[in-house]
């Protein structure tokens, strides 16, 4: 297993290589100058021509992408366009806050789908299956940003159990995590219904029951732990969508994630910002995608790496 984990860590390498030429590449065929986005469309030709030489932008691409992998290698992103602030700095002061609610998001959404895609796959074909199913499907539909604004009406204004702007304590988290996960749930519960109605078709369930094991036992024991494999997989993909997609969230209630922050930086070409920002969120991807592999041997011991 060590072999599979280091060749893993180095495929990381290329990856993150080619994820950097891409934004690096995207970014600088973007129409617009970071630099008039700066100082305002109109300042003095003298003060923009000086700038761009101090922010390197003068140099041919292919050197400024050099200079970006150099100092990136020693942890050196730059500094921020449009803050000032050296990048690094300011990723470590949002990350943290991005990462709670993307975990928090995804221990919600396989919780909460587990358990209904359980119910529903029990339940087949089923009253408590037929409406679980269409509750996933408006769970899958309702986009993110529409269900925290209606969360902040119900819970914050009307009701007043929850904070509704910024994270000073573990009581704001809680709406955030929630509307952020709720999309997820869906999927999970379909997911796991369809990964249970497969393993309860096989035979050594059949013959459990022909043994007179009681239900919950093949459920829980027997069905459940074989029906994992899938499900993980989707949480592995579904934690890397709301580590990136949780842009919206935190602009609705005003968190100072990292998400927010990348929305920002490309909204004023601050070249610096998204290339740190999107080269975090893909490598905390890829090492839960690892983690989640490595899961897979908990699961099923016969799975070999």
């Amino acid at each position: 297993m060590s072999r599979y984990i280091i060749g893993r860590l180095i495929s990381i390498i290329p990856v993150l290589l080619i994820v950097s030429f891409l934004v690096f590449l995207m970014l600088h065929l973007i129409p617009g100058d970071p630099v008039k986005n700066m100082l305002g469309l109109h300042a003095p030709p003298e003060a923009v021509e000086e700038m761009t030489k101090r922010l390197g932008l003068d140099k041919p691409l292919h050197i400024q992408y050099l200079d970006f992998l150099k100092k990136a290698i020693k942890g050196d992103f730059g500094t921020s366009i449009r803050t000032k602030q050296p990048v690094i700095k300011e990723i470590k002061d949002r990350y943290p806050y991005t990462i709670k609610l993307a975990i928090g998001g995804t221990f919600f959404a396989t919780i909460v789908g587990v358990i209904l895609g359980i119910i529903s796959a029990v339940n087949q074909n089923k009253l408590w299956d037929n409406i679980l199913m269409v509750l996933s499907l408006l769970s899958v539909s309702t986009p993110s940003f529409f269900l925290a604004l209606l969360a902040i009406l119900v819970f914050s204004l009307y009701l007043g159990f929850f904070p509704s702007i910024g994270i000073q304590s573990t009581k704001h988290y809680i709406l955030p995590i929630l509307t952020l996960g709720a999309q997820s749930v869906g999927i999970m519960a379909r997911m796991t219904r369809s990964a249970m109605l497969d393993v309860l078709n096989q035979d050594y369930i059949r013959t459990s029951r022909a043994k007179g094991m009681s239900e919950k036992l093949i459920i829980y024991s027997h069905a459940l732990k074989n029906a994992l494999i899938p499900v993980l997989t989707v949480i592995g993909l579904r934690f890397g969508g709301l580590l990136a997609g949780s842009a919206l969230i935190e602009s609705v209630f005003g968190i100072r994630g990292i998400g927010r922050f990348m929305v920002d930086g490309v909204l004023t070409r601050d070249y610096p910002v998204v290339q740190a920002t999107v080269l975090l969120i893909a490598t905390t991807f890829i090492i839960i995608n690892l983690i989640v592999d490595l899961l897979y041997k908990i699961v099923d011991p016969r799975i070999k790496y």
